[in-house]
């Protein structure tokens, strides 16, 4: 009886051991994974700003890289950025749409896809961005 103890004392931690030791990997992995995915997403959403800001310069030399972005964004980004990127889409394609009311369509694209980033929580809105729209001449 003694010795039948003694297994079970040896085999019990060992157990507990290995099952944490197998735990602790695959959440390491999830966690690599996930980092992987929000770095080739962060990349991808750099890559499709770029490509817009070319675009609406009448730039069409990186077409093809912005609907490789754009349907890279139909397989990893949420309903909302795909929607805001339609919209945004419609309004380059008509040279006549003022400057001032493409910058809240950009503003609302970046926002959104700042929250799909992780920055849930947010003060700004889609009016607050202003970044280089002085450059533009189509007012």
């Amino acid at each position: 009886m003694m010795t039948e103890v003694n297994w079970l004392q040896l085999i019990i931690p060992a157990f507990a051991a290995v099952t944490g030791y197998l735990v602790r990997y695959y959440l390491d992995r999830m966690k690599e994974a996930e980092e992987r995915r929000f770095a080739d997403k962060r990349e991808h959403y750099r890559n499709l700003i770029l490509c817009l800001k070319s675009l609406r310069e009448g730039n069409t030399e990186h077409l093809e890289l912005l609907w490789f972005e754009y349907s890279f964004m139909w397989l990893h980004a949420p309903d909302a950025v795909i929607h805001s990127a339609n919209e945004l889409l419609r309004e380059l394609r008509n040279e006549k749409t003022p400057l001032k009311d493409i910058a809240p369509l950009i503003g609302n694209l970046l926002m959104l896809m700042r929250r799909d980033m992780g920055f849930k929580r947010s003060r700004l809105s889609s009016v607050d961005f202003e970044g280089r729209l002085d450059e533009f001449s189509n007012e």
